[in-house]
């Protein structure tokens, strides 16, 4: 029988550090399991052909969303990675641990252990600081982390315009205070991404107790008398069945992993059975409380040449791509989210609540014009409050899963998309853009009212790419997990990635999908 003490589903952020740590003991056989390649193409190392990936193409689930009835009825792209590092290989490589109280949130409202102090450790544990170690950062971890500098005029611009505005600049918006504009950290190092897939699973591919199976796409758990045993996946066309002898962990992220447990029987009741799936366990929480980042941009042109628009030039990206080849730094060693910042919308808020990545780009949808010349805020809320869900679409485990943002559903979010737009142009007026103004074209300077901001965000606010929550830790009667990441009333199943976030984190979530997936680790293998 084909057996393994520990078997990880899906190589992502999650799955690749927790097999990473899992398999650091000899005498633990680890099985990981990717439904897609495990070859680390180019476009997955060299930091700015990351739009290769998360718009499409063959490394890539290209899931959308159902019409979102608040928003147009218009169906979100959510690009998940279909490859070895998961969607670590395919993001923008912003490095943001979120806020402080976010993580107590979790605790306070039943997440016991999941406070700021009690994951700090890991934070520190699984990065390599480039400006070195202290009580906030750590400095020998597999994930290489650096501030970014040398900025472009327009980068300078915002954060100098934002400081003219009254707010601040933060000096390590990942350490004892996150309120303020700056340079992000990006997990970058050596001119390369640094994620998961070259991080952690690259370096153990020659241990003698780890096995990664890609092509391996999950079709169910084997559940018996209440414990979970094995996993059942297709691979090149054929059914194959591997068993556990220890424990199964679900990394498959916010949109899979839900719907690994409903097609193994696990979920609500009344779903399963509208599918022909009896239930095992009717766990009213399973797809519930799906969330994510929802943004918009405000766009203006500028004058030609001012902004890095010319740098898509064809013969500027082949310049810019032979040298990353040959040498592994300039342009195409670095990501395009260089600036941003978190901030408060008015005194109301206590901790940040909107966070910003700022573009010395001028966008058509993702795509910046070599011949359009501009700068974009990308910015939205980050304490989303709208709520949606993951259904499954069949019982065929090809099928993609169903999945609702319910986007804008609640006025408070509406709300602070009014105030996104207007502290925006509070900044974009200010003397640091003098020399480069020019005309705001979307919204445009005609969308002023509450309601005409309402209908342009309604009608333009897209996915930040940050979903999260649909099996989410707690102890109430919609949470899946407990706080040691065991599935409630299944034996020997955990499941860790950002599905199990109670509430979404202040900023982009790969950096906490990194640190659940170390601590899941220590969850296993050292049990309170």
């Amino acid at each position: 029988m084909d057996s393994f003490d520990y078997i990880v589903i899906g190589a992502g952020s999650a799955g690749g550090m927790l097999a990473m740590r899992l398999s650091e003991d000899p005498s633990h056989r680890v099985l990981l399991l990717e439904a897609g390649t495990d070859r680390e193409h180019w476009s997955i190392r060299m930091p700015a052909a990351s739009r290769n990936n998360y718009t499409g193409g063959p490394r890539n689930w290209w899931f959308e969303t159902e019409p979102e009835p608040f928003m147009n009825n218009r169906r979100l792209f959510q690009p998940r990675g279909k490859v070895i590092g998961g969607s670590s290989s395919l993001n923008g490589m912003v490095y943001v641990r979120g806020h402080a109280r976010d993580y107590d949130n979790w605790a306070r409202d039943g997440a016991e252990g999941w406070s700021y102090q009690d994951v700090l450790p890991y934070f520190r544990q699984i990065e390599n600081y480039v400006g070195g170690g202290d009580a906030w950062r750590g400095d020998s971890g597999p994930i290489e982390v650096q501030r970014l500098s040398g900025f472009h005029p327009l980068e300078q611009a915002f954060l100098d315009a934002a400081e003219q505005a009254g707010y601040s600049k933060v000096a390590d918006y990942n350490g004892a205070d996150q309120q303020g504009v700056t340079a992000f950290d990006v997990n970058i190092g050596a001119g390369q991404r640094s994620a998961t897939a070259a991080a952690c699973i690259r370096p153990i591919r020659q241990r003698d107790n780890f096995t990664m199976r890609a092509w391996a796409h999950v079709t169910r758990l084997i559940i018996e008398n209440d414990s979970a045993v094995g996993v059942e996946y297709l691979q090149h066309g054929k059914l194959r069945r591997v068993m556990a002898n220890a424990e199964i962990i679900v990394c498959a992220g916010a949109f899979q992993s839900p719907q690994i447990l409903m097609l193994s029987g696990i979920g609500p009741a009344d779903e399963l059975r509208s599918h022909g799936i009896e239930p095992i366990l009717n766990l009213g929480g399973v797809g519930a409380n799906l969330h994510d980042h929802l943004e918009v941009h405000v766009k203006h042109r500028c004058a030609r040449g001012l902004s890095k628009n010319g740098l898509l030039r064809k013969d500027r990206l082949l310049l810019a791509g032979l040298r990353w080849f040959l040498f592994q730094n300039g342009t195409a060693a670095t990501t395009h989210s260089r600036v941003g910042g978190f901030l408060c919308t008015d005194d109301s808020a206590d901790y940040p609540n909107l966070q910003y990545h700022f573009w010395p780009f001028f966008l058509e949808g993702w795509s910046p014009p070599p011949a359009k010349d501009g700068y974009c805020f990308d910015v939205g809320p980050v304490r989303t409050r709208s709520r949606g869900w993951v259904k499954l679409r069949s019982a065929n485990p090809l099928d993609a899963p169903r999945m609702l943002l319910n986007g804008l559903s609640l006025e408070s979010d509406l709300i602070e998309f009014r105030q996104c737009i207007r502290l925006t142009r509070e900044i974009a007026a200010q003397a640091a853009f003098d020399s480069f103004r020019g005309p705001e074209v979307f919204p445009g300077p005609k969308v002023t009212s509450d309601r005409e901001i309402d209908q342009y965000v309604r009608a333009n606010a897209n996915s930040a790419y940050h979903p999260c929550g649909s099996c989410k830790i707690g102890t109430d009667e919609m949470a899946v997990v407990d706080s040691s990441l065991r599935v409630h009333g299944i034996e020997r199943l955990r499941v860790a990635d950002a599905s199990v976030m109670p509430t979404i984190t202040n900023g982009n979530i790969n950096a906490p999908c990194f640190m659940i997936g170390a601590r899941a680790a220590d969850l296993i293998l050292h049990p309170a």
